[in-house]
């Protein structure tokens, strides 16, 4: 089995217990009503979580030494990716009259910040659950009744398809040491079980059907699998 196929399978296995129902609740809140108090909630969360991840890695090109020259220039690029995000979800904000300023960011802070606790290896994987992300917001950009949120989202979603990219070229690499595939699958499933506890509380708090949605994930993956 190749690194990649090993991925490969790693998606496969885990795919319905942690990344199915994580894009599931994620497409769901992408079709929230762009007029409800939600939904501007949703996008304020999404600021602050662009924020988050830009901070951390530009943290991170300070704290991590070992990082090679090449990871550095991906990393500075992706924390500028980030911050142009925020940037993009900010004015739309302001365009609707809410403030970014009135979402904590202790939760995304919190999340990123694991990535920082010393472990560079496990800071290199800290993008394995990306796929979320281009998820969420190609379905917006597709999915939304509002033009203005359509072209938000599709202004973004470009560039996490890139960042998805980069974390798969770089999984895949991993993986080709059979020696270090009990660590990536380790991470693995560390990074979707974090991103999953955090994607069913923020759509819980913003009043989301979340049982509903899961029922019909489960539902849907029997028929498939059927």
């Amino acid at each position: 089995m190749t690194g990649a196929e090993f991925v490969d399978y790693l998606h496969e296995k885990y795919y319905p217990t942690l990344e199915g129902p994580i894009l599931a609740v994620r497409k769901a809140l992408a079709e929230l009503d762009t007029a409800s108090p939600a939904f501007v909630s949703l996008m304020q969360r999404q600021a602050k979580r662009e924020l988050s991840h830009g901070i951390a890695f530009s943290k991170a090109l300070l704290q991590y030494k070992e990082l090679t020259h090449h990871e550095r220039a991906d990393i500075a690029e992706q924390a500028a990716d980030e911050y142009k995000h925020y940037a993009l979800i900010k004015d739309y904000l302001h365009h609707r009259g809410a403030d970014v300023e009135e979402i904590s960011a202790d939760a995304y802070d919190a999340y990123f910040g694991q990535f920082l606790s010393g472990d560079v290896e496990a800071f290199r994987l800290c993008n394995i659950a990306e796929k979320s992300a281009v998820v969420f917001m190609t379905h917006m950009s597709q999915a939304s009744k509002d033009p203005e949120v359509r072209s938000l989202a599709a202004a973004i979603v470009g560039d996490e398809e890139g960042h998805e990219d980069l974390i798969k070229a770089k999984l895949a690499t991993i993986a080709d040491d059979e020696r270090r595939r009990p660590f990536l699958e380790k991470q693995f499933v560390q990074s979707w079980a974090s991103q999953k506890r955090g994607v069913i509380l923020e759509a819980t708090e913003l009043g989301l059907d979340v049982e509903k949605v899961l029922t019909n994930f489960e539902k849907k993956l029997r028929k498939n699998n059927g």
